[in-house]
């Protein structure tokens, strides 16, 4: 029985179970995945559909707008720095939270200041961390002093983790055996277009839109009630939204989304995907004898790459050959480097004026999405690169990498949804124990721009950074990825780059 046919019978058994409960009937919109929200809090529960919620109940001081990349103010109405480890912000007057209090200057205070106490125990704190205290110098005026510059800070306001809630909700807590307060049974309540209606852990969580949200960036919401479900089987997500059950899926494999392009009533949408795949290139020579230490070859196996054609017809419609070691909307980020396009003879040159007329074998390491390695040893072969793959669980890789005793690794990169280079090329590219570049002049300007506030002056030093990495080509990008979505054709579904479903923006059309 083929996919398709399996897929409708399944719809058609839902069809006679299930009623339709989705969709612009009701103005209501049903997502799922195969994912399950524990607490409807991202401090204590990372997983994306929580972080993709949070957008929605709170706000933050900063909003990074989806489709221009700009920040702009929503809690916040304007920030100043003070000084480079001094970041003011005004903030905006006349906003409620869903409980009817007001929003002041108390509640960012109380909330920061609660994310940096290690007693609250937040997942990834490393994005607070970079705030040192938080000072009310008013009650519409809050400056956050810093440990030390830290320019992304904007960004870094912007993310779901930096939502404020209402400083009496981390009061009066229930506590655990042990004593010490459970913060996951503290009350979901934002100043967001959105309020916290039902939650049932593992299960499902129910928004409905807030009637007294302040007209800001995020606008008024069209639809007014969204329901997360989770829904483990694929196979089923898949014949819900057939039938009319849910409105909106993601992460399908390519046979699926063939299939589903067909089914009346449903559209099959690809967005941009902020996650970046490269290959990390031996360039110190510590794989002892590795012919990769030698710029000409790694020039070689940058040209002998399609990558254009790998990104088109393997990855998917929305991602896009990348040549800078950052996703292009990043803040810093610059296609103004030197670029290795394809060119097998010119590949097979270079490998020749290295002394390898007959070619090289090298050692290539992966640990995802098989099919995108295998196209890359495909043309390289075809310039006499043979590259054999050794496929490994990312742990067993960065042994590897890390042992420094393999040749070049097919890596990938999200930047965790932050639209800095300095979740990217500083993380990778700093001399880390798994960085094959391990270059001291590279980390130098990494760390000069990741402590520049001036945004001409950082992006300079950037561009510098990136520029190295480009000639010394230790760190050959190969495309960002592709997401796609499959939904109601109904749905009017704007795709974000960083994963995060922002239900707020959509609306059914008419």
């Amino acid at each position: 029985m083929t996919l398709r046919h399996t897929l409708l019978s399944g719809a058609a058994a839902l069809a006679m179970a299930l009623p339709a409960q989705a969709g612009p009937d009701d103005n209501t919109l049903v997502w799922s995945t195969d994912r399950e929200i524990s607490v409807p809090f991202v401090w204590w529960d990372t997983v994306t559909e929580m972080g993709a919620m949070m957008y929605h109940i709170y706000d933050t001081l900063v909003y990074r707008n989806p489709e221009t990349m700009a920040y702009e103010p929503l809690l916040a109405t304007s920030w100043e720095w003070i000084d480079d480890t001094t970041l003011e912000l005004k903030l905006r007057q006349g906003v409620t939270y869903h409980d009817g209090s007001s929003f002041t200057a108390d509640d960012v205070v109380k909330s920061y200041s609660m994310l940096l106490d290690p007693a609250t125990a937040v997942v990834n704190d490393r994005f607070v961390k970079w705030m040192n205290e938080v000072e009310k110098v008013d009650d519409y005026t809050v400056r956050l002093n810093l440990a030390e510059p830290f320019p992304a800070a904007l960004e870094f306001l912007s993310g779901t983790r930096m939502a404020v809630p209402p400083a009496e909700a981390w009061e009066g807590l229930p506590t655990k055996a042990d004593g010490t307060p459970d913060f996951a049974q503290m009350p979901s309540i934002g100043t967001g277009p959105y309020k916290l209606d039902h939650f049932s852990p593992g299960e499902t969580l129910t928004l409905t839109r807030y009637e007294g949200y302040f007209d800001g960036p995020k606008g008024q919401p069209a639809i007014e009630t969204i329901t997360f479900r989770t829904i483990p089987d694929q196979e089923t997500r898949v014949a819900e939204l057939m039938v009319g059950g849910i409105d909106w899926i993601t992460d399908l494999p390519s046979d699926m989304v063939e299939q589903l392009g067909a089914v009346p009533g449903v559209a099959v949408t690809a967005g941009p995907d902020m996650r970046i795949a490269y290959i990390a290139l031996d360039r110190t020579g510590r794989n002892e004898g590795t012919p990769v230490a030698d710029v000409k070859v790694r020039q070689a196996i940058a040209h002998a790459i399609d990558r254009e054609t790998i990104a088109k017809e393997i990855v998917g419609p929305a991602a896009q050959v990348v040549n800078a070691a950052c996703y292009p909307t990043q803040v810093g980020c610059t296609d103004d480097v030197p670029h290795y396009d394809y060119d097998p003879e010119k590949a097979k040159a270079l490998l020749a004026e290295a002394g390898y007329p007959d070619g090289i074998t090298v050692e290539m390491g992966a640990y995802r999405e098989r099919p995108h390695s295998e196209a890359v040893m495909g043309y390289l072969r075809e310039s006499g690169i043979n590259a054999q793959l050794t496929y490994l669980q990312w742990s067993g890789l960065r042994e590897r990498l890390t042992a420094g005793d393999i040749d070049m690794a097919v890596r990938t990169w999200a930047s965790s949804g932050l639209n800095d280079v300095s979740a990217i090329a500083s993380v990778l590219l700093k001399m880390a124990p798994d960085d094959l570049c391990q270059s001291p002049e590279i980390k130098a300007k990494l760390d000069a721009a990741d402590t520049t506030v001036d945004a001409d002056a950082r992006a300079a030093l950037y561009k510098e950074a990136l520029t190295m990495v480009a000639e010394e080509v230790c760190w050959i990008p190969l495309f960002s990825y592709s997401k796609v979505y499959a939904h109601n054709e109904a749905l009017d579904f704007f795709p974000t780059a960083d994963g995060f479903p922002l239900f707020y923006l959509a609306e059914w059309k008419e």
